[in-house]
């Protein structure tokens, strides 16, 4: 309905116009009538051209062929309707001064049009044109600087027309927009824009979105998409204070086994001096007996390493409709906390395996379980860079069976109610939603009388714009309330005994629930 309005302001306002100057008669009129025909006429047959142009062309190369009808913008077609308004009063007024200015908007916009498809219309600026787009660097950490480079060779920009290329590397991002004159027609030209701080994930940005228009802002073209690109950035782990306590009271490897002395053997036993040994255990006495260093050997034998199970629950269905930003806050959030706890117990000699559900390359969900070791940690950054919100795999499912858990501890990071699973022995720590997102509350966009709430001139203060801002914003209030009731309220009694992680001085705290 909208592409129809738009058309119809194209090609009824100069007709209508002419019938009611021919209406009123007179010699004056019956130019103005004369203008608007001979205008409408070439206006309208150079668009058809292009319409069938498009029309018939190979199935595989066929784009939007209504698109080379709508070719005013809002600018444009206001002017038009302007013109039509002005010629009516002249007829009902006789005031000759409304005619002209009349036929200077209707003239003007049928002019810009017919130019526009003449020089633009069709798939004749992009025969020959490349554009390219990357955003650098292609592998990022979480919060690095991004810039965006798009290259274009070959463009062809017709004199009085100008190049305009919109974007968003993000669905949260900033948006980029290009203006480039007709200077730089067929020319190889770098554009350059600053995106702002990297955030965590496998990214495939959208191609930009091209057109020419007109010096005046009158006319257009109808709009390609070129310059898909794909970047990624790696989740930053946060630093965990006391990590060590959920490994219990001393931690598991301080539960040692005696060792077996024979009848014959003394309370210690010794052996030469390795290099690597700790000097402590030198046995000072004996070493001068010997006239070589000896060093004494423990009595007990520790416990292999403890080995720890990190599950992070990713399952939430719901959110792809989400327009706010706290669910990606939140999951960026817990990724952090997740991979920063994982740190934090292998440095102290733990083995852990992180355990969490990504998407395949045909789009199904799986369960992925990766040990955390130093000279791997680049492989579990790239895999907390693939963590999405998922609806697939319950928590169930990614905790896993008794017979997969008896290898060590098993800790869920979750930001949900604590659920009904067939686990007892496990660990909870729980990330509190209010606690790592913001409100993001943006302001309705708000206009006094005389008063702009946008620059004068331009285009998002037009009531159609700020309309749209405003349900805009309206359906963001709303999706964050909904993310609220999809998590659910946290009952504290049923995680008594658990962590809970809140931010402390730029690291991560993890207090027990009391």
């Amino acid at each position: 309905m909208k592409r129809a309005w738009r058309i119809a302001s194209v090609f009824v306002p100069p007709i209508l116009a002419g019938a009611i100057a021919f209406r009123a008669g007179g010699a004056s009129q019956l130019d103005v009538v004369g203008a608007l025909v001979f205008l409408w006429w070439v206006m309208s047959a150079t668009l058809v051209i292009r319409y069938l142009e498009i029309r018939n062309a190979r199935p595989d190369d066929r784009p939007d062929a209504l698109a080379q009808l709508d070719v005013l913008t809002g600018t444009g077609r206001a002017v038009m309707w302007s013109g039509f308004a002005a010629i009516v009063l002249a007829t009902q007024t006789s005031w000759a001064s409304l005619s002209v200015i009349g036929m200077l908007g209707i003239g003007t916009a049928c002019i810009a049009a017919t130019w526009t498809g003449i020089v633009a219309g069709g798939d004749l600026p992009w025969r020959s044109a490349t554009v390219t787009r990357a955003v650098l660097p292609r592998q990022a950490t979480e919060g690095d600087p991004l810039r965006e480079e798009v290259q274009l060779f070959g463009v062809r920009i017709p004199a009085g027309m100008r190049l305009f290329a919109q974007g968003r590397a993000t669905p949260h991002g900033v948006t980029t927009r290009y203006c480039v004159g007709s200077d730089g027609s067929r020319a190889e030209i770098k554009l350059e824009s600053e995106l702002g701080a990297a955030s965590r994930g496998d990214h495939r940005a959208p191609p930009l979105a091209l057109w020419l228009g007109d010096v005046l802002g009158i006319a257009r073209t109808a709009i390609i998409y070129r310059g898909e690109t794909e970047f990624s950035a790696v989740p930053k782990p946060s630093r965990v204070d006391n990590a060590r306590e959920l490994l219990g009271a001393g931690g598991d490897d301080a539960q040692t086994v005696p060792t077996h002395r024979m009848p014959t053997e003394g309370t210690f036993r010794i052996r030469e001096y390795v290099p690597g040994d700790d000097a402590r255990r030198i046995h000072w006495v004996r070493s001068l007996q010997a006239n070589q260093l000896v060093v004494r050997l423990p009595d007990e034998i520790p416990q292999a390493e403890p080995a720890v199970r990190l599950v992070l629950d990713n399952c939430l269905a719901g959110t792809d409709s989400l327009t706010c930003t706290a669910h990606d806050e939140l999951l960026d959030a817990i990724v952090r906390i997740w991979l920063g706890i994982g740190n934090a117990l292998a440095e102290t000699g733990t083995r852990v395996t992180l355990v969490t559900a990504v998407k395949n390359g045909d789009g199904a969900f799986s369960r992925v379980e990766r040990a955390l070791v130093t000279r791997s940690s680049r492989q579990a950054l790239q895999l907390g860079a693939r963590v999405t919100w998922q609806p697939a795999l319950a928590l169930d499912a990614l905790v896993g069976k008794p017979a997969a858990r008896d290898t060590g501890r098993t800790i869920v990071i979750t930001s949900r109610p604590k659920p009904r699973i067939s686990a007892p022995d496990v660990t909870w720590i729980v990330v509190p939603e209010m606690t790592w997102t913001t409100a993001g509350w943006q302001p309705l966009p708000q206009s006094l009388w005389m008063t702009l709430p946008f620059p004068s001139g331009s285009a998002e203060n037009r009531s159609s714009r700020r309309r749209q801002q405003r349900r805009r914003i309206l359906k963001q209030w709303d999706d964050r309330a909904e993310l609220t009731l999809l998590l659910g309220c946290i009952d504290w009694q049923q995680y008594a005994g658990a962590f809970v992680a809140r931010p402390r001085g730029g690291h991560v705290a993890l207090e027990v629930v009391s």
